[in-house]
């Protein structure tokens, strides 16, 4: 199975490396993998407590039945729910659909698997923040787009492809509810993205949108609109690699009317390091991120997270990764620093 397959990119890595590969009846294959990320996370905020835990604690299943017809099932053994469980059908290169529970991801940043992401949080959370209007914790990119419901884990129908070696899509249509429940009106929720590859290779320039269905302040079923662009320079571990997005919706959470604006830049660059020194590669990073929220005066709230980091790597996508999210807005400024160690197998 191909993994953001409307982007002309095949991540590998949403089988886990180093996967099993198992015969199963009727001449299919079944491929079983898992992923285990151990983190700590300490904060600048009086009296927040720094702290060990399990970040993430995942098994993945996927089946292929034949050239035609594959499926997956992503179990977080941790939390005890289904994040992914969908048919997939694969007619050509320029027709992938998935039937089921998948991530929604309107921008790519969601989409690429959190085992190639060397960012630890994308929403930059920091312990003990808890102020950005209508959606809490603090205001950047990825709290934004996770905290409205545009990129998290929905039921419905996903159709992506490549076109050519120019031109990719992804389109979704989902309940709205978010992971597992059933929509409680007749209204659905529609993401899409379309993406431009000028050399038909490692450069992208994508334009998404979104039209959330939610409740408002009445009672009423409403279209919640949100439109952005991305542009992608590299890859993963070829050097130097750059994403940069801008986004522009509503922050229905806060009220009917709040129209935030959203920006973010990452940059990253692999290096690889000599096989006589235990690793594979080192990877420094940044990332920027700017938000306003929304509110108005006096009320008004804008966010900015600046993300150094380096990961380490040992072999293939296993490693340490450690980053430091500074975070300011108005007055106030607050920091936290995690580390989270990579396991994929």
């Amino acid at each position: 199975m191909v993994a953001a397959f409307g982007l002309g990119l095949t991540l590998s890595a949403v089988h886990p490396l180093l996967a099993q590969e198992i015969r199963a009846r009727g001449g299919s294959t079944v491929t079983v993998g898992a992923r285990v990320q151990a983190q700590y996370e300490a904060s600048s905020v009086d009296e927040a407590p720094s702290s060990f835990f399990i970040r993430r604690a995942w098994v993945t299943i996927d089946g292929q039945l034949n050239d035609l017809v594959g499926a997956r099932a992503q179990f977080n053994i941790d939390g005890a729910s289904v994040l992914e469980a969908y048919l997939e059908l694969t007619p050509s290169e320029a027709l992938e659909i998935q039937l089921g529970q998948f991530k929604k991801g309107m921008s790519y940043f969601w989409l690429v698997p959190n085992s190639w992401l060397p960012i630890i949080e994308r929403d930059a959370r920091v312990t003990g923040v808890d102020h950005c209007p209508g959606v809490g914790s603090v205001c950047t990119f990825g709290r934004l787009t996770g905290a409205l419901g545009l990129d998290n884990y929905e039921p419905g129908i996903l159709a992506q492809g490549r076109l050519s070696e120019l031109f990719g899509y992804r389109f979704t249509l989902t309940n709205g509810e978010g992971i597992g429940n059933k929509d409680v009106n007749t209204g659905k929720s529609a993401s899409g993205q379309l993406s431009l590859f000028p050399t038909g290779g490692n450069t992208r320039v994508s334009a998404y949108f979104a039209l959330d269905e939610t409740l408002n302040s009445r009672d009423e079923t409403m279209g919640v609109p949100a439109i952005g662009a991305e542009v992608e320079l590299g890859t993963w571990l070829g050097g130097p690699h750059l994403i940069a997005n801008v986004l522009q919706g509503r922050n229905w959470k806060l009220n009917d009317d709040a129209k935030f604006s959203a920006f973010q830049f990452m940059a990253f660059w692999y290096l690889p390091t000599a096989p006589e020194s235990g690793f594979s590669g080192i990877e420094p990073m940044l990332r920027v991120s700017w938000v306003d929220s929304g509110a108005e005066h006096p009320e008004k709230v804008t966010g900015t997270v600046v993300t150094p980091g380096v990961m380490v790597y040992f072999t293939g996508r296993n490693g340490i990764s450690t980053n430091v999210d500074f975070y300011s807005s108005g007055g106030r400024s607050d920091w936290s620093w995690k580390v989270q160690a990579f396991a994929f197998f």
